[in-house]
């Protein structure tokens, strides 16, 4: 767990823009999240270790940015804000005893 902590660190405090996305859906499967059903331009995943904190209620979504073929993007601003925070709260509920 704590190479992937120090990954999602790394790209938290990266000088770019956007990220790619599918670098971020390998961390998220990885960490046991599941993409759900999502709406327009947004990407919804389901961990149920986020099931009983009472801001996530099990669910956290991120909103992409689709540049065609494969190539979707998520603000680095909407990482910072949104799915880093996720993702941590899932790595240190796995790291408790």
């Amino acid at each position: 767990m704590q190479d992937i902590r120090v990954e999602l660190d790394s790209l938290k405090s990266a000088n770019i823009k956007e990220i790619p996305l599918n670098h971020l859906k390998k961390i998220i499967s990885f960490l046991g999240a599941t993409e759900s059903t999502s709406t327009g331009s947004s990407v919804r995943y389901h961990h149920k270790l986020l099931e009983r904190n009472p801001y996530y209620h099990g669910y956290f979504q991120i909103h992409k940015i689709h540049k065609g073929g494969d190539q979707d993007l998520i603000k680095m601003n909407d990482y910072r804000s949104f799915l880093y925070k996720a993702l941590i709260a899932i790595i240190e509920i796995k790291e408790k005893p």
